[in-house]
């Protein structure tokens, strides 16, 4: 049962490379948490990521059959820890693929449950298995980690490759926005993400408000974290004309990494990404907006100034 435990170890190595691809998003889900000091988040997920790489090595390679078990159990722990966070509300998702695969709870529970038992499996028919040269085995596995706090630590200044859900070419779900005021599947929409925090966002949303009544535009649809009650809130106080939907902060950091960003979405596929700036032809659009008005608005009268 060689296999089993090898298939798991590879499920273990593929996870950590991809969270050191961009440690950024796996120290969010930590930040999420809440089980750490915000100072001990950032160093905890570079260790977890550099020993879930040696961890899957050593799994693959067949270092020691005593890791069989202590796999199970860590898995079990993570098992556990995913289900208390989304039954509390603090995550979503277990975060464990790197935003490339979304499970939800259940999903993650279930293939947990199997990786247990292939690993439970491997342990009970270890016997007859040759063991390895320590020697070398022990160097890779010690490569994997190292290689792997390298990668991470690189990442935290920037994505080594963009994981991000919202990229160029990638497929709009429709699970994605689950109570949404449009079919952003279909038709051309620009989708805007905000926060309430920003203060760029709210100077896009007197562009934003004239893009959405240009006929020749994609319609707006913006993206916010906010409740309800938060959410009309913000509309009514930035007098804001197009419609705001909710995402949870967790798929949203999955998504972007800064606010504002912006996506230009044609029948369900993404074709366009901004962060931080307005596209160009939609800006000189605004401003042949705001010159007509200008033109037409009536001349102040005269004063007597006898």
């Amino acid at each position: 049962m060689a296999l089993a435990a090898a298939l798991v170890g590879g499920v273990f190595v593929v996870t950590g490379v991809l969270k050191a691809l961009d440690s950024r998003r796996f120290e969010q889900q930590l930040h999420r948490y809440g089980l750490l000091p915000p100072s001990m988040v950032s160093w905890a997920a570079l260790a977890f990521i550099a020993f879930e790489c040696a961890l899957g090595a050593a799994l693959i390679l067949g270092l020691s059959p005593w890791l069989l078990p202590a796999a199970a159990l860590l898995i079990a722990g993570f098992a556990a820890l995913t289900a208390w966070g989304t039954r509390s509300g603090r995550v979503e998702d277990c975060g464990c693929y790197g935003g490339l695969v979304m499970l939800t709870p259940a999903q993650s529970l279930a293939l947990d449950g199997l990786y247990i038992a292939l690993l439970v499996a491997a342990w009970l028919l270890r016997a007859g298995t040759p063991a390895p040269p320590a020697g070398w085995t022990i160097a890779i596995v010690a490569l994997a980690g190292a290689a792997a706090l390298a990668a991470a630590w690189r990442s935290r200044t920037g994505a080594l490759v963009d994981l991000a859900l919202l990229r160029v070419g990638r497929t709009w779900r429709r699970g994605w926005l689950k109570r949404a005021p449009r079919d952003v599947t279909s038709g051309a929409h620009f989708v805007v993400f905000l926060s309430r925090d920003c203060p760029y966002c709210k100077n896009w949303v007197p562009l934003l408000n004239v893009i959405e009544v240009q006929p020749d535009l994609p319609s707006v649809i913006a993206i916010m974290s906010l409740d309800d009650k938060a959410r009309e809130g913000f509309l009514a106080e930035h007098l804001i004309k197009f419609p705001v939907a909710f995402m949870p902060q967790s798929l949203v950091s999955l998504m972007v990494d800064a606010y504002p960003t912006a996506a230009l979405v044609e029948n369900g596929r993404v074709t366009g990404k901004w962060i931080g700036e307005m596209p160009e032809p939609y800006l000189t659009r605004v401003r042949r907006f705001v010159d007509a008005i200008t033109a037409h608005a009536a001349p102040a009268p005269k004063r007597f100034a006898g």
